[in-house]
Parts: C-alpha cells; sequence; structure tokens
C-alpha cells in the first residue's frame, strides 16, 4: 500500500472519528426531551467520551508502541463503531452514558496510534505536511458531525444519526485491517 493510499484511509477514519465524537452535541436536545434527563446529565453524558478517553489513551499508546498498531487502529475504529451504534439503541440515560463511554475506549485505540503511523510513512522531511493534512480531518469531521446529528436527529430521530454515523467506521476498520506496520517489515 502506498504511503498516500494510508494517510487517504487514515484521514478518512480521522473524518470519522471526528464527526463520531461531535455529533452528540447535535442531539443533545432531543436526548434530554425524549429521556426526559436534565442539563448535569447531559454534561457528563458528554464528558463521559472525553474523560474515559483521557485514561485509556496512555496505556493504549504504551501497549501499542509493544505490538501490532495495525490492531488496535482497527481494533479501535471496529469497537467505537459498534459503540456509536449501541448509542442509537439505548433505551435509558445509563445505557446511553456506558455506550459513550465506550466510544471514548474505542477512539482510543485509534487517536493514540494514528498520528505516528502516518507519520512513519512519509519522510521525515514530510511529515510535517502530512500530518496537517491527516488533522484537517478534525474541523471538518467536527462539522460534519454537527451538520448530519442535526439534519438527521431532526428528520430521523437521534437513534438513528448514531446508526448513520456509526456504519461507515465498520467499513473502514475492515479496510484498516489491510494497513502495514512500517516497523513489522
Amino acid at each position: 500500500m502506498t504511503p498516500r493510499t494510508v494517510l487517504a484511509i487514515l484521514f478518512a477514519i480521522n473524518l470519522v472519528n471526528y464527526a463520531d465524537r461531535q455529533i452528540l452535541f447535535a442531539l443533545l436536545p432531543l436526548i434530554k426531551v425524549d429521556l426526559a434527563v436534565s442539563d448535569a446529565k447531559l454534561g457528563a453524558l458528554a464528558s463521559a467520551f472525553m474523560v474515559v478517553y483521557m485514561c485509556a489513551a496512555p496505556l493504549v499508546g504504551w501497549r501499542a508502541d509493544r505490538g501490532s498498531r495495525v490492531k488496535w487502529i482497527s481494533g479501535g475504529i471496529a469497537l467505537w463503531s459498534l459503540a456509536t451504534g449501541l448509542s442509537g439503541l439505548a433505551r435509558t440515560y445509563g445505557q446511553l452514558f456506558a455506550a459513550r463511554a465506550l466510544v471514548g475506549i474505542g477512539e482510543s485505540g485509534y487517536g493514540a496510534v494514528a498520528p505516528p503511523f502516518v507519520a512513519e510513512h512519509f519522510p521525515k522531511e514530510r511529515r510535517g505536511g502530512v500530518l496537517a493534512l491527516f488533522s484537517m480531518a478534525i474541523p471538518v469531521g467536527s462539522a460534519l458531525g454537527y451538520l448530519l446529528g442535526g439534519w438527521i436527529g431532526g428528520r430521523w430521530g437521534w437513534r438513528t444519526a448514531f446508526w448513520v454515523v456509526g456504519a461507515p467506521g465498520l467499513l473502514l476498520a475492515i479496510l484498516a485491517c489491510r494497513l502495514k506496520d512500517p516497523r513489522m517489515n
């Protein structure tokens, strides 16, 4: 696989990653009404992903440095995408909270590992530009999450919005399994 192909795949994953992170914020008003929860509980729900991600990422990064990063990347994508789908199946606040926390674990498997993985596919003198391009998916994906969340949530409900955002990640997880770790060659 060429370095540009690796970059394209991981850019697409990063785009979905940030759409998934941000979609919740567009859906909070719908969730508040449907599950009859307070603003404080919505704040905790929004924080569940971040706290779990923050705690899991250092451990995942350490473990990935000692093994196959492809497994961490593809497994992380699959886990966060399934957890996003579970978010759409949630019938209670507790279920939704657990699903969003699980998203944090899955995304830590990708977020902690993907930037160095991308960088190592390119010569040192190109890494800054490559990582800048890779990182462009952050604001674009974030905006996409808000747009999709608002549009899909408004038309078909907040649960459907989670399913729609989670599905592409499962396909990308399969594609990520085909990546080769440059450290393992």
